[in-house]
């Protein structure tokens, strides 16, 4: 019973009809604007800071998405450029021998002067010289012969499979065959050596 008479709001809407026109009017603005401003802050307000939560995030995928796009459409290129420079890389390593093959490399080199007609007078390789993933190898050369033969020593060193530089040469007349002179060369040839460590630990 008590319920029903708190739930009643007939007397309240008589003195309602009692009030002037102006005064309803004013009070039924004022009820409307209070529903519209409840309404506003308990659902709407809400439902605004969750759709520009959602709005940011809608961004921050498309952006995701543009840059993953981007990545899709130019792996084909990245994987050519890729398999391009491994081929390069494979190629350079076959021009630089193993520790296994140095001493064949070395080998090759001194067959190469007696070929052309020079005489190997000394021959020492020296201490290695580190470079990350290969070595320097240089070796101390001291070799007699005609100037021609030194010339097609030369050539042949330049036309290896592997990498030799001649440096450092030093010439002078040992003695005279006949009308030409033969020379005494001093010098340094540098072959190189893969250094299978430091690329395995890279």
């Amino acid at each position: 019973m008590a319920l029903k008479e708190q739930l009643d709001i007939r007397p309240m809407l008589e003195k309602m009809e009692r009030l002037p026109a102006i005064q309803r009017y004013a009070v039924l603005g004022v009820i409307f604007l209070a529903v519209i401003g409840i309404y506003w802050f308990t659902l709407y307000g809400g439902k605004r800071d969750e759709h520009r939560r959602l709005q940011a995030q809608l961004t921050q995928l498309q952006t995701k998405i543009a840059e993953t796009r981007s990545v899709v459409s130019n792996l084909k290129s990245f994987e050519e450029s890729r398999e391009r420079l491994q081929k390069e890389l494979r190629a350079a390593l076959r021009r630089l021998p193993n520790a296994s093959e140095l001493p064949v490399l070395l080998t090759d080199i001194t067959s190469l002067g007696k070929k052309s007609g020079l005489e190997f007078r000394s021959f020492r390789p020296s201490g290695e010289i580190g470079r990350g993933f290969y070595a320097e190898v240089p070796i101390q050369i001291e070799l007699s012969g005609k100037y021609h033969d030194l010339g097609v020593f030369f050539d042949r060193i330049a036309h290896l499979s592997r990498i030799v530089n001649v440096s450092e040469l030093n010439f002078m007349i040992r003695d005279y065959r006949g009308l030409s002179p033969v020379l005494k060369v001093k010098g340094v040839a540098t072959t190189f050596r893969f250094n299978e460590n430091a690329a395995g630990g890279e």
